[in-house]
């Protein structure tokens, strides 16, 4: 599997790079704030998700209609008054995405056809050159600065759509592409979900 990831990395990087060309014009003049890689638990899936302050303050206040219920009086204020969140680190909430058609697609093909899952005695090592590859991948675009003129601005992870160790895999994944002072703020995202200084209510 070892020649099978070092012969795709190349693809990766041309796929990511091709549809964060589409994922930015469609996002237009809105700030980009996070941007995640999503895979599954057998890593035979990849696509790419972001997400703006401008849709996270209207996915916010959407989902909030339906959500009242199960909220505080506190946290229906802080998402009314942009302190709170609902869903700003949930990539599946996300406004955008590579979309159906994308170089992603064609490498999901790829890798699902490979199999990673498929011999189990090799399963863990091939989970781990997968994640290797895929993290290799985002650092070297990071550094192209492909996102956009402000990616030192932005929180890039890789998570997880299903399975186990989605939030250890987040955490890992985050250290790894960002600076000490991004990373530590993605680390304590749950505590009570407050949004940061670069919330929407805020910019």
């Amino acid at each position: 599997m070892k020649e099978f990831f070092e012969s795709i990395e190349p693809k990766i990087y041309k796929a990511i790079k091709k549809d964060v060309k589409y994922i930015l014009k469609k996002i237009g003049n809105e700030k980009i704030y996070s941007i995640a890689l999503v895979t599954d638990e057998d890593c035979v899936s990849l696509y790419l998700a972001a997400n703006t302050s401008e849709f996270l303050r209207k996915k916010d206040l959407d989902i909030l209609k339906f959500m009242k219920q199960y909220l505080s009086e506190d946290e229906i204020r802080g998402v009314e008054n942009g302190s709170y969140s609902l869903t700003r680190w949930i990539p599946a909430e996300w406004g955008y995405s590579d979309g159906k058609n994308s170089g992603l697609t064609k490498i999901s093909r790829l890798l699902f056809e490979q199999g990673v899952y498929l011999n189990p005695t090799e399963y863990e090592m091939n989970k781990h050159l997968f994640f290797e590859t895929i993290t290799s991948v985002l650092k070297r675009l990071i550094k192209e600065n492909v996102f956009g003129s402000y990616t030192n601005d932005i929180t890039f992870f890789i998570t997880l759509s299903d399975g186990d160790g989605i939030y250890e895999i987040e955490n890992y994944s985050a250290q790894q592409l960002n600076s000490a002072k991004v990373y530590e703020k993605f680390l304590h995202r749950h505590k009570k979900n407050r949004l940061t200084t670069d919330s929407p209510s805020k910019n």
